[in-house]
């Protein structure tokens, strides 16, 4: 369930940049980058090594996004960017969850 939640918060957070004509491909790819670790564990690809990518999906998202902070700064038309602190943390804290929810396979 937490899995289904995370990937409709990636969907979600594309979908508001989609319709306020502000699209940025660091936050975009951060995105996808969720989504697509998502999608590779749902699908068994991550078989072999499977924490590794449950640590490196956040990690490169966080990475992302910071790096789009640093280029664009923390606030937007001089108001802080607090839809991407809250999205931000939603992610981190839900990634956290499934990586504290992570057996490993037989």
């Amino acid at each position: 369930m937490i899995h289904i939640f995370l990937a409709l918060l990636q969907v979600f957070d594309i979908i508001i940049h989609a319709a306020t004509n502000q699209l940025e491909a660091l936050r975009v790819t951060a995105n996808i980058v969720i989504l697509l670790w998502l999608a590779a564990n749902s699908m068994g690809w991550l078989t072999a090594k499977p924490k590794y990518a449950a640590i490196a999906a956040p990690v490169i998202y966080l990475g992302l996004n910071l790096t789009f902070l640093t280029r664009a700064g923390f606030t937007n038309n001089g108001e802080p960017r607090t839809m991407l602190f809250i999205l931000v943390t939603l992610t981190m804290a839900l990634s956290a969850i499934l990586l504290s929810k992570f057996k490993p396979q037989a």
